[in-house]
């Protein structure tokens, strides 16, 4: 692996990295076409997600993010963002790699997964790759003639998954989004199953960023269109493919998404969060 890396970096010296600097750190959105990116994703993916998720059946494989970055699938493609120092080099140090989909009939976009090489913990980095993710979705999204409809990311429900049940407090894990700009949306959601033969979700929440250029939150058919982009995806990967407006669970959550006042329900939970993050006067 190391003597290829540098074998693609020696050939390939013309082709600089698109480094963006985020939160004071260096990222790099992963490039299907250039094989310096493509060398250091699979340097991050051994030394840093690997280690991340030891387990196999765990974590997803190299060779499906590469089919995901260079297939043909129309429906959703992978992003994949790697942040460190020296990015552009044979010697690059990883800090941390995040996973984010994008459904391109919705124009809507996930945040999956993120690893941080455990040395470089509490130094800003899950901010910055929350942050990273959200600017390569809306690069990916104007790529493709888009404006990016919305910004989603999948949390344990701290009212059904237990602190003793997760790596991370889920409560402890929602507050720290809400904290970087998130908001847990008020509907039902249930994950639909993620592979062959398995099960749904619903003990999660649904929870929505502002969008990374206007800084809106995504209306009730942005919201809709992720519903709608998930379910079809998932439906017809991993179940016997059923059309989202069959589905109960689909169903369910829009009818909630209908009824609800989405502009008061932002601004209600806005004005919490900075309530709660405001300085105690001394």
């Amino acid at each position: 692996m190391k003597r290829l890396f540098h074998k693609i970096f020696n050939q390939k010296a013309s082709e600089r990295l698109r480094i963006k600097q985020i939160g004071g750190h260096d990222t790099h959105a992963i490039e299907a076409g250039n094989p310096r990116s493509i060398a250091l994703l699979a340097k991050a993916y051994k030394e840093v997600y690997e280690a991340a998720f030891p387990i196999d059946e765990e974590r997803e494989s190299l060779e499906s993010w590469l089919g995901s970055l260079t297939g043909k699938n129309k429906a959703s493609k992978i992003v994949i963002v790697i942040a460190g120092d020296n990015l552009d080099s044979q010697t690059p140090t990883l800090k941390a790699i995040s996973v984010a989909y994008y459904y391109n009939s919705t124009d809507a976009g996930l945040l999956a997964y993120n690893a941080v090489v455990p040395q470089f913990q509490g130094h800003g980095l899950g901010r910055t790759m929350v942050d990273a993710r959200k600017a390569a979705l809306l690069d990916f999204a104007k790529a493709h003639g888009k404006p990016l409809g919305g910004v989603f990311i999948e949390c344990n429900d701290p009212a059904k998954i237990t602190r003793e049940q997760d790596v991370m407090d889920p409560a402890v894990r929602i507050k720290m989004f809400e904290k970087w700009g998130a908001v847990a949306l008020p509907i039902d959601y249930v994950q639909p199953p993620l592979e062959d033969g398995g099960n749904k979700c619903d003990t999660m929440k649904l929870l929505a960023y502002p969008h990374p250029e206007t800084g809106k939150y995504p209306t009730k058919e942005e919201i809709k269109g992720y519903l709608t982009g998930i379910y079809t995806e998932l439906a017809k990967k991993y179940a016997v493919y059923v059309a989202p407006e069959e589905n109960p669970d689909y169903v369910r959550s829009v009818e909630q998404l209908d009824k609800l006042d989405l502009e008061t329900f932002y601004k209600t939970a806005i004005a919490s969060r900075q309530k709660s993050q405001k300085p105690p006067r001394p």
